[in-house]
């Protein structure tokens, strides 16, 4: 292989890390903007309520964007061609909307920026968390089983999770953004008939530990 082919085929190379640099610090940029947004709105509970529309004033992204403003006009452009957000002018000022495709991506942001604590010494409770989602639902369905996996819940059984430390109020976020209200119900056991099993997967995943117990 000659030296030009080498050289050609590293600037490949390099050329890709810059691509995936650029894509990284592309897709940072865009969501800080969303969660911007979402800061006016902090207070709300439910976090996205369907009858809510969420506006607000173009000007709360001043300062925001005085940081880069060729890349924040990119990003906000990026995002409106997306479908995440929409700038108008009302006749006094100009407005940013978020709109459906938006709140979808924000949810996915705060649910995964989710962390249940540990603490110190483990209660030797057992977290059980029981959904009854019905098929017309079936998309919000899969997403709440794929978030319980992703936060180190185990199956105990179908549509039955369970997970050692408290976390009511991560479960509750999660149920408070994808409406699901009723239809899933957090439980604290005392103990599971199968809980010797639990204990070693969750010492093998390396949740729990010796000097919690």
């Amino acid at each position: 292989m000659n030296k030009r082919k080498i050289d050609d085929d590293e600037r490949k190379i390099d050329d890709i890390k810059i691509d995936e640099i650029q894509l990284r610090k592309t897709l940072a940029v865009a969501r800080q903007i969303l969660l911007h947004f979402l800061d006016i709105y902090r207070a709300v509970i439910p976090i996205f309520d369907k009858r809510r529309v969420y506006r607000i004033p173009f000007y709360y992204y001043d300062t925001f964007r005085a940081k880069d403003k060729d890349k924040f006009r990119a990003e906000m452009y990026r995002l409106s061609q997306a479908g995440f957000i929409k700038k108008y002018f009302d006749g006094k000022e100009f407005q940013i909307e978020l709109l459906e495709k938006g709140k979808e991506k924000l949810k996915n942001y705060l649910t995964q920026d989710i962390i249940i604590p540990t603490p110190k010494k483990w209660d030797k409770k057992w977290r059980v968390v029981i959904y009854d989602i019905p098929n017309d639902k079936k998309v919000r369905r899969d997403i709440l089983r794929t978030k319980l996996e992703n936060l180190g819940f185990l199956e105990l059984q179908e549509s039955v999770y369970v997970y050692p430390f408290d976390c009511l109020k991560e479960i509750n976020l999660i149920k408070n953004m994808y409406f699901l209200g009723s239809h899933v119900q957090y439980i604290i056991a005392e103990r599971i008939e199968t809980e010797i099993d639990l204990i070693k997967k969750f010492f093998d995943r390396g949740i729990l530990k010796k000097n919690m117990i």
